[in-house]
C-alpha cells in the first residue's frame, strides 16, 4: 500500500465544500437539524454551508453564524410547473454548484425539487426518495431524529459526536425581552407555560389538538405552583392562541403575562432562556427551551418519544408520558380518527406540580 501526505491545497479542497442542508418543516423539526450544521462546521470549517427551509422557520436560523446562506420556500406543496418561486430558486441553486446536498425530508416532492439543483451528490434516508439520492442510509426508527441526522452527516467521511441544538438572536431581541421581563417581579421562580392548542382546522373548525392538555388543568397547575413556590408566569403561543391563554389566566391575581403572538422566534428563545422552567405540551417551544438550556417539563401524548422528544446536553428535560396502549399514534391513521386524547387526559395536575417543584430544587 502506498502512503502519501495530502498537500495543503488538497486539504483545503476537502474543507471547502459547498454543502446545502434541506429541512423544510415546522420550527421544532428545523431546530433539530441545527446539530448537523454545527457538526459539519466543526469538521469542515472552511466549507460554505447553505440551508433551505420553510418560510415560517426562517427566523429560527437567521442569526445562526454557522450558516452562510439561507433560502426558503413559502408555498411548499405547489407543483414545480406552477411555482415561480421554485423555478427561481432552482435557477439560483444551479449557479451555486453544490458539492453535497443533505435531504432531511422523506417526501418525494422535495426530492424531485432538489434533484433539479444539479448537485454533485445528494444524501438522504432510504425510502420513497431513493431514486433521487446518490447515497443513503436507513433511518433508525428507535433512534432520535438528531442522531439520525448526525449519522447521515458521516457520509462526508467523518463520524460526528453529539452536538446541541442551536438558536441565536440579536441585541434588539434581547432588549425587547428585557423590557418584557421588567413587567414581572424579579423573584424566583419565573415559569413559562405553553398550552399550545394550535390553529383552527379545515374550514375554520377547531382542531381536536391530540397533543393538547385540558385548559382547566393548566390553570390549576399555575395556581398550585404560585401557592407553593410564589412563582410568576408567562404564557407563550401564537396569536391564535391568545384567547386560549386568556381563558387560562382569567381571574388570577398574581403576576403573569400572556405573550401569545407577541414574540418572534429569536425573541422567544431569549425569553425562555431567562425562565427558570418551561411546562409545555409537545410543541416547538419545548425544543426551543431545550436548545437554550431551560429546564423543561413536557406533557407527552401521541408522538414517538424516542424519536421526537426535546434533547438538551446541558439542562434537565422531564417527559411525562403515560405510555398507553394506543400511543404513540402520531404517524398512524389512529391520530386522524382520535376524538378523545386519553394519552394526555391521563396526565394529572398533581404529577405535573410534583415534577415542577422537584425540578426547581435541582
Amino acid at each position: 500500500m502506498i502512503e502519501y501526505d495530502l498537500s495543503q491545497t488538497e486539504m483545503n479542497e476537502l474543507n471547502s465544500k459547498n454543502i446545502l442542508i434541506v429541512r423544510i418543516g415546522a420550527v421544532g423539526d428545523v431546530l433539530m437539524a441545527t446539530p448537523l450544521v454545527s457538526a459539519i462546521r466543526r469538521a469542515y470549517p472552511d466549507s460554505h454551508i447553505g440551508f433551505l427551509t420553510s418560510h415560517y422557520a426562517m427566523p429560527l436560523l437567521q442569526y445562526n453564524k454557522e450558516i452562510d446562506a439561507l433560502y426558503s420556500i413559502k408555498y411548499r406543496k405547489l407543483p414545480f410547473w406552477l411555482s415561480r418561486e421554485k423555478q427561481r430558486l432552482t435557477n439560483e441553486m444551479r449557479k451555486k454548484k453544490w458539492d453535497v446536498i443533505f435531504l432531511l425530508e422523506s417526501n418525494p416532492i422535495f426530492a424531485s425539487l432538489i434533484k433539479k439543483f444539479n448537485a454533485e451528490a445528494v444524501y438522504g434516508f432510504k425510502g420513497e426518495t431513493n431514486g433521487y439520492l446518490t447515497d443513503s442510509i436507513p433511518f433508525l426508527p428507535d433512534s432520535h431524529v438528531i442522531s439520525n441526522f448526525l449519522k447521515l452527516g458521516s457520509l462526508l467521511g467523518k463520524d460526528f459526536g453529539e452536538f446541541p441544538m442551536k438558536l441565536s438572536w440579536n441585541d434588539a431581541a434581547a432588549e425587547k425581552v428585557k423590557t418584557i421581563l421588567n413587567k414581572l417581579p424579579y423573584s424566583y421562580p419565573r415559569i413559562a407555560i405553553h398550552a399550545g392548542f394550535g390553529p383552527s382546522g379545515k374550514r375554520g373548525r377547531k382542531a381536536i389538538g391530540v397533543r393538547s392538555w385540558p385548559i382547566d388543568r393548566f390553570k390549576e397547575t399555575i395556581v398550585r405552583l404560585n401557592k407553593e413556590t410564589g412563582a410568576s408566569f408567562i404564557l407563550t403561543g401564537t396569536a391564535e392562541e391568545f384567547t386560549t391563554n386568556e381563558s387560562i389566566t382569567k381571574g388570577l391575581k398574581f403576576p403573569l403575562l400572556n405573550l401569545a403572538g407577541q414574540t418572534t422566534i429569536p425573541e422567544l428563545g431569549d425569553l425562555l432562556k431567562e425562565m427558570d422552567m418551561l411546562i409545555s405540551i409537545d410543541s416547538s417551544p419545548a425544543h426551543i427551551a431545550a436548545a437554550v438550556g431551560t429546564p423543561l417539563i413536557v406533557l407527552w401524548g401521541p408522538s414517538i418519544e424516542a424519536k421526537m422528544k426535546p434533547m438538551s446536553l446541558n439542562s434537565p428535560v422531564v417527559i411525562i408520558n403515560k405510555n398507553l396502549p394506543c400511543s404513540p399514534c402520531y404517524e398512524t391513521p389512529r391520530k386522524d380518527s382520535c376524538r378523545n386524547n386519553i394519552c394526555m387526559k391521563e396526565i394529572h395536575v398533581e404529577e405535573v406540580v410534583e415534577a415542577a417543584i422537584k425540578l426547581l430544587k435541582t
